[in-house]
């Protein structure tokens, strides 16, 4: 906008740029900008001169097609426009957005929105971060002015609600272990992943924890204000120690006192809630979720060959460039919780042969896909002790020569599991083929590949993609994707990634 306010002065001051969109199959771009409600409709030559500028400032081969649309301020469209953003960003809450609970103040250009939420909805929010959140996804469909406040209403919420969509993924790296779970006691299902109390040092929302109760207490109370004041009611608080300890509270409704009674001292339980700062200072967990949690079972491996020991390192990951989005300025793709809350590596082998007892790995290709991105990039030739067989050179166009001066197994193997300690691990048909290689060669390093394990194979088999069979290059042609050089180790990994992110995408 600057580049075009510069050439024609305030002639297109009051237009906003609204989206951006490139058809590849059309070889067309359609560019929307909006226009004040107030103001007329450009006319041809206008439209001509600005659609001009566009082109020639994109230098595009493509087609260039300026639309305006008219910003509108109307309150039921500012009313509709919040209800889509919260259920996008906030599906958990989303229900309790009613017009009712929002006031639109407008003056001119100017907007003023005072929305009332509950304040149980209010305290799982970082009110902030909405707030911004909620101003930045308006300014983009209006020309207006946001002033959004949040308020606390009175309304009582129902004794029970699913939160389960209001969960906030933490941080890529959080030190997790496993638990089983034995029984449901109050909420939804908890992912059997406690963080470890001990890195807990700060106030975040959406803590999985675990641990064997102590200290049990309930205590009831009276509402002092609000539309339930002189109202009973119950805190349930309680320590919860998995080696380090944590107090923990629950305010407990009437349906789900005798669950929450029979707990006691001595039995471990798997929460989900907010870690806060208490009265005291010190950090509290205030359980929304709770069930019946022992240790997870321990799984008989095959004996380590040897102990692991410290290696030098031959293959380092390069970072790779976050691609372009088709619509330049619309919202990032939106993924599942799994894809937003691990770091997943997806990998890919090329081998000699079949068997993983009498064949050997060649290539290890691999990106990690952070937040939804994939932003790294592992590859490495790998030195057979054997030749390739004549057959698989024809199908990978891996040769011998390629190989001949490449690290041997011992010494990409450990890369490879330092790069992947964390982490997911994917892959296509990963469980039945490349994991098979993978175990055997950490092995007899001495290395436990225990990973967490997502194979995009029965991930499409799950989806509601139809297709004739769920080969990878199948799949990567029925979502619209390119695989370039198949049966080579990164460009399979690579497109395995996006097949990945395509089919966890919410809808």
């Amino acid at each position: 906008m600057n580049a075009l306010n510069a050439k024609f002065g305030d002639k297109f001051a009051n237009l906003k740029l609204f989206d951006v969109v490139y058809d590849r199959g059309l070889n067309v771009c359609n560019i929307t900008f909006l226009y004040p409600y107030n103001e007329e409709e450009l006319d041809k030559d206008s439209r001509d001169a600005l659609t001009t500028f566009v082109r020639e400032f994109l230098s595009l081969e493509a087609k260039v097609r300026v639309k305006l649309k008219k910003s509108f301020l109307d309150a039921h469209l500012i009313n509709k426009e919040i209800k889509n953003f919260f259920d996008a960003e906030h599906k958990g809450i989303s229900q309790y957005i009613l017009e009712s609970n929002i006031a639109i103040t407008s003056d001119g250009f100017n907007q003023t929105l005072d929305i009332s939420l509950n304040q149980d909805v209010l305290s799982l929010m970082d009110m902030r971060e909405l707030t911004n959140k909620l101003k930045t996804y308006l300014s983009k469909r209006f020309i207006a002015n946001f002033n959004i406040n949040f308020l606390e209403s009175e309304e009582t919420l129902p004794s029970e609600i699913d939160f389960e969509d209001v969960f906030v993924p933490q941080a890529v790296g959080t030190k997790r272990y496993d638990v089983r779970v034995i029984k449901k006691i109050v909420g939804t299902d908890i992912p059997p992943k406690p963080e470890y109390i001990e890195f807990i040092t700060k106030p975040k929302n959406s803590v999985i924890l675990a641990g064997t109760i102590s200290n049990y207490t309930k205590k009831t109370f009276v509402r002092k204000s609000g539309k339930r004041k002189g109202e009973e009611g119950c805190l349930i608080s309680f320590v919860l120690d998995d080696d380090k300890k944590m107090d923990c509270i629950y305010f407990c409704s009437k349906s789900n006192l005798k669950k929450m009674e029979a707990l006691a001292d001595g039995m471990m339980v798997l929460g989900l809630g907010d870690v806060i700062k208490g009265l005291g200072g010190g950090l509290t967990f205030k359980v929304r979720k709770l069930s019946y949690a022992s240790p997870a079972p321990k799984i008989q491996l095959e004996e380590l060959a040897a102990p692991a020991k410290s290696h030098k390192q031959v293959v380092f990951p390069e970072p790779l460039p976050i691609p372009s989005q088709a619509n330049l300025f619309e919202d990032k793709p939106r993924y599942n919780d799994f894809i937003m809350s691990n770091t997943i590596v997806v990998f890919d082998l090329e081998t000699t042969g079949l068997n993983p007892e009498n064949c050997e790995i060649t290539e290890i290709g691999a990106v990690k896909v952070v937040n939804g991105q994939i932003k790294e990039r592992f590859a490495s030739f790998v030195k057979p002790k054997s030749e390739i067989p004549e057959e698989v050179t024809a199908l990978t166009g891996i040769t011998n020569e390629m190989v001949a001066f490449a690290p041997s197994v011992e010494e990409v193997i450990a890369d490879f599991y330092d790069y992947t300690r964390g982490c997911v691990l994917s892959g296509h048909n990963v469980i039945g083929f490349d994991m098979n290689f993978i175990k055997r060669a950490g092995l007899k390093c001495g290395l436990k590949f225990d990973n967490t394990l997502i194979d995009t194979l029965i991930v499409a088999r799950q989806s509601q993609l139809r297709v004739a069979n769920y080969k990878l290059g199948t799949l990567v042609s029925a979502l619209g994707l390119t695989l370039n050089d198949a049966h080579r180790a990164y460009n399979d990994a690579y497109a395995t990634a996006q097949v990945l992110l395509e089919l966890s995408k919410v809808k």
